[in-house]
């Protein structure tokens, strides 16, 4: 236990104080805009700010999240019912229809109007149909749906205390609603400087969690600017943390759900109207407190920066309890200082969650829980003392911090003035909360929820770049046809999936043997080209969206590269075959049991020699004359005296030249497609020719403790993927020069989070910005989106480097295990958040054969 709180202290330690927090400028390629509307990534969250009249500023909302709106859709169709999520989700729209639709102001109907037409303009659907207004009242709903059992345990039939003459069946255990969150606000007395301090936690569960990341920030054309935690569609928080301009802060913390109240006004449309139009401890309360249905019983913890005081406000159906500091009002003494933890601290209030006094008999004594404790235990060691660094140390100290906590949240009088909190997202103790088996048997879209590094929340806007730089590929308002808001591929500690395009259709036939070690370039190169030129062909006979479905059409750019990434493989072998020992003339090959260099030469080399003869013949005269040497010579071990004067009949001409540089002499020749001189022949691949001389290398500088869970997720995937070697992991600071310069080297995380990255970052082939990538021509800024890139190791260009990446914690832990799943020996291997890896070479930095 001492432990456990020293290791608390000490990570309290790194967190700056509030006050010196800079501002967040996001990476302008990662910004995308909607008309005064916009989006970014942030330590995990989706920053969103939208403005104007309720429609518009829904439509702003609608098409900026459509496809985080889709799959919170999908989610919560698969929360109601596992087995049959369609419908599930259709008696949920029923039941909100009936209900709900109609309990909201008509402000707030407009801007979820908006918000699904905004939606479905961008192509989101559920079922194949557009998603409507119905689909966001549900989503909105969703925190009344699930008190509603409960409540109505708790509203009275008016037959309660009656006795009846036949023997009562014995009734279903109820199971009370969720309780999941820890609250606090402290001034006065109880703080370093008499002003506020304020915070919030929550408690859930992990399929749902993932969607409440967003914070959204809304300037309406009347009330007040208002910003809070909230999920794709939504115009309430539904995790409830809130700050508006007029320097109200609100929070809540659940308790025991009291009863239903038919006519009242949905609590989504009321805690939106009070922040939107509340000035007021006294004006919040009131609007909370109007037409009240009480559903999603809270206790809800208040705050006015504008004077420093703060509230408690417990509010039943038809009961409510306010405590105010202004009136020195405290529960258990705590004087300046109020918390909520999902116990119900009124007696009036707690008897609005039976349905009579006079019926089966209930316990209303309130009792502390182990987070009552604690808080107490917080406030008796630090009143006086409460600051910024509190909120950090209450949020992951357990039980505050459960299991199940999800987020933190915390501002001060100081920084909300200027609408700002620190804020985490994730775990707040930092470990990955991964999906059980039974998790990913009922609901197959789960993902992991990774713990964030604390961020300061702020409502400036980006700046406005214009630039012809790089055009952004992985970000796009309109939905494909396919699922939005999920990737193709593996999952967060995957290993399979990224293999080998299909085996092509034959080109020529016949398998030859070298008659010596010097022939056994072309015993090789005879076999590995022939699959390279059946790929080329498999391509250029696929029909193309110009060519009238005729044969021939043109490679597209995504076939160019996988017919380029065959080709590298080759090119790369070669490399570290001669970095690896002695190069000698491909006439000159001499077989080594003890060592694998010989025939890298060898077969790399052959390939490109045989690349480069076809470009000398031309590609018909060369592929007939490969089938006709490979039918005449079938079994039979050749010469490459035979081969050659084969060749030479072929082209009916000498080619002794060609032969004599190729065969004859160390390195490449000159080649008629030279496009450059290379600066890395490295693949992803080519460190798992020599484990043993390879590290894996994590950063220290942000985003620690899951770069070290990506980094021991990819060295399980890589001792399974085939040699059981296990790769020793150091990190960016134990790594020592000499291990750097005589290793290959494997880094995770990006620039920003891993320092031997940023110290090597100009060696890479790709260009990491704040939050993207630019690979050739195009940038990637999705923030699930990652990437690999191998180079010549700075240190020593004996070795590799590669680096694995994603553009927030999440994408790393996704992206960096998939190296140990990766076939193809690409230069850049890239994961978008959708579809398929894209395998790539850099040609403007290589010399690469023809691809015709």
């Amino acid at each position: 236990m001492r432990r456990m709180l020293f290791l608390v202290l000490a990570a309290c330690a790194f967190v700056p104080a509030a006050a010196r927090a800079a501002d967040f400028e996001p990476d302008p390629r990662a910004v995308q805009r909607y008309g005064p509307a916009y989006r970014y990534p942030q330590a995990g969250w989706i920053v969103l700010h939208i403005e104007g009249e309720p429609y518009e500023r829904g439509v702003q909302h609608g098409r900026l999240l459509a496809s985080e709106i889709a799959a919170h859709v999908r989610c919560f169709a698969a929360t109601q019912n596992p087995k049959s999520p369609a419908e599930g989700w259709k008696q949920t729209r029923t039941l909100a229809n009936a209900l709900f639709l109609r309990r909201y102001d008509k402000e707030y109907l407009e801007e979820m109007k908006g918000i699904a037409d905004g939606a479905s303009a961008a192509g989101a659907k559920f079922e194949g149909r557009a998603i409507d207004l119905v689909d966001v009242v549900a989503l909105n709903a969703w925190p009344e749906i699930d008190t509603l059992d409960s409540a109505l345990e708790a509203t009275p039939t008016e037959l309660e205390g009656k006795k009846f003459t036949i023997a009562e069946a014995p009734k279903p255990a109820t199971v009370d609603k969720p309780m999941r969150c820890s609250a606090f606000a402290a001034t006065g007395p109880a703080t370093k400087d008499g002003k506020i301090v304020f915070g919030h936690i929550t408690m859930f569960g992990l399929y749902p969690s993932s969607f409440y990341n967003v914070w959204l920030d809304v300037k309406p054309t009347k009330g007040h600017r208002v910003l809070m935690q909230t999920y794709p569609a939504g115009i309430q928080s539904g995790l409830d943390y809130y700050m508006n301009d007029a320097g109200i802060l609100v929070s809540e913390t659940t308790i025991k759900q009291t009863r239903f109240d038919v006519k009242g006004m949905a609590l989504a449309s009321r805690i939106r109207k009070a922040l939107q139009y509340g000035d007021s401890i006294d004006r919040v309360v009131e609007l909370l407190k109007e037409d009240n249905n009480g559903l999603y019983t809270n206790e809800w913890l208040i705050a006015d920066v504008k004077t420093n005081e703060i509230a408690m406000f417990e509010l039943g159906t038809h009961k409510t309890k306010l405590y105010r500091s202004s009136k020195n009002e405290w529960y258990g003494g705590t004087e300046g200082f109020y918390w909520g933890c999902n116990n119900t601290k009124d007696l009036d209030v707690r008897l609005e969650t039976i349905p009579s006094v006079d019926d089966r008999p209930a316990s209303m004594v309130f009792r502390p829980s182990d987070r009552d404790k604690t808080w107490l235990r917080l406030y008796d060691k630090y009143k006086g003392k409460i600051d910024a660094d509190f909120g950090k140390l209450a949020f992951t100290t357990p039980p505050l911090a459960a299991f199940h906590s999800v987020d933190a949240k915390f501002t001060t009088t100081d920084m909300a003035k200027e609408l700002k909190t620190w804020a985490l997202f994730g775990p707040p103790l930092g470990r990955t909360w991964q999906p059980t088996f039974e998790d990913k048997q009922r609901f197959p879209e789960i993902q992991p929820l990774v713990g964030n590094p604390w961020a300061v929340l702020h409502a400036n806007p980006p700046p406005v770049v214009k630039s012809n730089g790089p055009t952004v590929v992985d970000l796009n308002l309109t939905l494909g046809g396919g699922r939005a808001g999920f990737g193709g591929g593996s999952g967060a500690f995957g290993g399979g999936g990224d293999s080998e395009p299909p085996e092509p259709p034959v080109t020529w036939h016949g398998t030859v043997l070298p008659k010596t070690d010097a022939d056994t370039w072309l015993a090789t190169a005879f076999a590995n080209y022939e699959r390279v030129v059946a790929q080329e062909k498999g391509v250029t006979r696929r029909p193309g969206p110009r060519a009238g479905g005729a044969a021939g059409a043109m490679a597209s750019g995504t076939d160019k590269d996988s017919l380029l990434v065959s080709l590298f493989a080759y090119r790369s072998d070669y490399e570290l075959g001669i970095r690896a020992g002695k190069e000698t003339p491909l006439s000159q090959t001499t077989a080594d049991v003890r060592s694998d260099a010989w025939h890298r030469i060898a077969s790399g080399k052959g390939v490109l020699l045989l690349n480069e003869l076809r470009s000398e013949m031309g590609s018909e005269t060369f592929d007939k004359m490969m089938e006709g040497f490979g039918r005449d010579n079938a079994g039979k071990a050749v010469t490459t005296a035979q081969f050659k004067a084969s060749a030479e009949k072929a082209a009916g001409k000498k080619l002794d030249d060609f032969f004599d540089a190729w065969l004859n002499k160390t390195g490449l020749p000159a080649t008629k497609t030279e496009i450059g001189t290379p600066k890395s022949v490295f693949s992803v691949l080519s460190f798992l020719n020599e484990e043993e001389d390879t590290l894996i290398v994590y950063g220290t500088a942000d985003e620690e403790n899951i770069n070290r869970e990506a980094a021991e997720a990819l060295q399980k995937a890589l001792r399974e993927r085939h040699s059981n070697y296990t790769i020793p992991i150091r990190t960016d600071v134990s790594v020592t020069d000499e291990e750097l310069k005589t290793h290959h080297i494997v880094l995770v995380g990006r620039p920003d989070s891993n320092r031997v990255v940023a110290k090597w970052r100009e060696a890479l082939p790709i260009q990491f910005g704040p939050q993207s990538f630019v690979v050739q021509k195009d940038a990637y800024a999705n923030a699930e989106s990652g990437v690999i890139a191998a180079a010549e190791n700075p240190a020593n260009k004996r070795y590799s480097v590669v680096v694995a990446a994603g553009l927030n914690a999440a994408s790393t832990l996704r992206t960096v295990p998939r190296l140990g799943g990766v076939r193809r020996s690409a230069e850049v291997v890239i994961f978008r958040k959708e579809g398929m890896p894209r395998y790539l070479v850099m040609p403007d930095k290589q010399v690469l054969p023809k691809v015709e």
